[in-house]
């Protein structure tokens, strides 16, 4: 793995260069948290080039860290170009501007009102570039009684209904093991601009988008939303157990717990026959998904008669030969070392200038002709400031220079 540095009155050494469907397009990406920065590296690893605006006083936030760089930075903004702007200062805004006509898309997550104040929304911006697509992304969207709120991941978890989904029947409601907010409005987002990047390419016309994570969420949550609204009720809890197919859930084996799920019937015969009670096929309590669901409980017991019998590798093979739907729970230290994981490459490796060699998920998706496994580690801060100036505004080093003096005395 090669790094990619421009010096300031040198040449070009090299550049970050990435491939992929999205080659050629250029994104200014002013994100920030998780929301945001995922929909652009994804961008990112599919060959556009990202460029990062970023604060040149930016604060170290909260760790961990990896020989002084921010590990959370690291995981987000691989592939990014960084270059340093005080987009509070008109010399910083002149130069945005000036790159708005360079680029193709524009990313933010700020407050609704933010980037109006700081002169950089969507109706500025189109005032530079006429067909640019410009994504917003906030807790509770552009409009609505919310609208003014700010929200983090959790926050919109348990409003949304998610969190009222999650946990144990009569317990606390949890949030997910991760920023699943977060992520559902990101990947949401990079749909909206491939869309928006389509739309144009056989318009012509740029556009607007107003992507909510309190509507990505809320429109995640699969059959309870229309059971909710189709019979009136509130979904309860159901732990690891799933709502309507039975057995769908996590049964003990004698070294741990393993998952089982027969969403149909013959699953279910396959899994009778796994644990040599075909006795289980014609009795009635049992036979159809309807009676199963019934009898839930009284299920649950005789299939863990069969798993605490089994280590968990044993119960695979049975299982698996069955054609039974299985798998372990796997905490972190197994899934990263999974063959399966490592066949498909998904775990991608970069050196970074100062933290040094590091590993991260890859992205998961998987061209036959374009190409999209090219990462290279996230950006020293202001690192690509020069070189971005340089090439697409055809500025002297001196003028960078300059530029960077006056914004950093505006921030006095």
């Amino acid at each position: 793995m090669e790094i990619y540095h421009y010096n300031l009155g040198g040449d070009f050494l090299n550049k970050k260069e990435t491939q992929g469907p999205l080659k050629g397009i250029v994104v200014l990406d002013l994100t920030n948290y998780l929301s945001g920065p995922l929909c652009t590296m994804m961008m990112a690893d599919l060959g556009a080039e990202v460029i990062k605006i970023e604060r040149f006083d930016k604060p170290k936030a909260s760790g961990p860290f990896l020989k002084g760089e921010r590990v959370y930075d690291l995981s987000v903004n691989r592939s990014k170009k960084s270059i340093c702007l005080n987009l509070k200062s008109d010399e910083g805004r002149k130069v945005f501007y000036e790159l708005s006509k360079k680029a193709d898309v524009v990313v933010e997550n700020f407050k609704p009102g933010t980037v109006k104040r700081m002169k950089v929304d969507y109706d500025t911006i189109k005032e530079y570039k006429e067909n640019i697509i410009y994504a917003s992304i906030s807790g509770f969207g552009q409009t609505g009684p919310y609208s003014d709120r700010g929200a983090l991941d959790m926050v919109i978890q348990g409003m949304s209904g998610l969190m009222s989904l999650t946990g144990p029947p009569d317990g606390k409601s949890y949030k997910a093991g991760t920023s699943a907010s977060d992520i559902f409005s990101g990947l949401y987002t990079f749909g909206a601009i491939s869309s928006a990047l389509y739309y144009r390419a056989i318009s012509g016309r740029g556009q607007y988008i107003d992507v909510a994570m309190l509507d990505c969420t809320f429109s995640c949550l699969e059959n309870a939303v229309i059971n909710t609204l189709v019979f009136g009720e509130n979904p309860k809890k159901m732990g690891n157990m799933h709502p309507t197919s039975v057995p769908f859930q996590t049964f003990d084996a004698a070294d741990g717990e393993i998952i089982i799920t027969c969403s149909r019937d013959p699953a279910f015969y396959r899994l009778c026959k796994a644990m040599d009670r075909e006795d289980m096929i014609e009795d009635e309590r049992y036979s159809k998904a309807e009676a199963r669901r019934k009898n839930r409980l009284l299920l649950e017991e005789e299939i863990e008669k069969f798993t605490k019998k089994y280590t968990l590798k044993e119960l695979e093979e049975i299982l698996n030969k069955f054609e039974v739907p299985n798998g372990v729970i796997n905490k972190m230290l197994d899934i990263v070392a999974d063959p399966q994981i490592s066949d498909r490459g998904m775990i991608a490796e970069v050196i970074h200038p100062i933290a040094g060699k590091y590993k991260m998920a890859a992205n998961p998706i998987k061209y036959s002709l374009t190409k999209a496994d090219t990462y290279f580690a996230a950006p020293v801060l202001g690192e690509d400031t020069e070189e971005v100036l340089k090439t697409k505004l055809n500025y002297s080093d001196e003028k960078i220079k300059n530029i960077i003096e006056e914004q950093k005395r505006d921030m006095k």
